[in-house]
C-alpha cells in the first residue's frame, strides 16, 4: 500500500483583522522593535497606550487633528480610545504621569514604558507632517516634548 506524504502548507497566515497595509507596517515596526518585544507586548497594545495616552493630553481638535494626520486605520486608533468619547477630555500631565500611566495599561516598569513611549513616538512623527509635530508637542511638557520631536 502506497503511504501518502504531507506537505508542509505554503499558504500564507489569515490574518485575525483586515488591516490596511499603512496599519500593518506601523503595528509592525513598533512590535519588531527591540524596546517592545523585549517586554512581550504586542505592537498594537503599544500603540494603543500611547496613542490613548497621548489623546488624554491634547486638547479638544489636536486629538481630531493628529488622528486625521496619521490617516485611515492608524488614526483609528486614536478613536478606539473611549477616553474621547464626550467632552472635553483633555487633562494636564507631566512626564512621570505619562509614562506611568503607560506603564499601568501595559503592565510594565515605569522605566520600559519609557522605551516603549519613544518607539511609539517615533512611528508617529515619522508619519505626520511637521507642523502636527510640532503642534502635539506644544501641548505637551517640555521634557515630554523633546521626546516628541523629531531629532534635529
Amino acid at each position: 500500500m502506497a503511504q501518502e506524504t504531507e506537505f508542509p502548507s505554503t499558504a500564507a497566515p489569515v490574518k485575525e483583522r483586515d488591516e490596511s497595509l499603512d496599519l500593518q507596517a506601523f503595528l509592525e515596526e513598533i512590535g519588531n522593535s527591540r524596546e517592545v518585544s523585549v517586554n512581550r507586548v504586542s505592537g498594537r497594545d503599544a500603540a494603543h497606550a500611547v496613542l490613548c495616552t497621548l489623546a488624554r493630553r491634547l486638547s479638544d481638535g489636536e486629538d481630531v487633528k493628529l488622528m486625521r494626520a496619521l490617516g485611515g486605520d492608524i488614526g483609528d486608533l486614536i478613536g478606539e480610545c473611549t477616553i474621547l468619547r464626550g467632552p472635553s477630555h483633555a487633562r494636564r500631565m507631566h512626564r512621570d504621569e505619562f509614562i506611568s500611566d503607560v506603564a499601568d495599561h501595559l503592565r510594565i516598569p515605569v522605566d520600559q514604558a519609557f522605551r516603549v513611549m519613544t518607539v511609539v513616538f517615533t512611528a508617529i512623527r515619522d508619519r505626520i507632517p511637521e507642523d502636527e509635530v510640532a503642534a502635539v508637542a506644544s501641548q505637551l511638557p517640555a521634557d515630554l516634548a523633546d521626546s516628541f520631536r523629531r531629532p534635529v
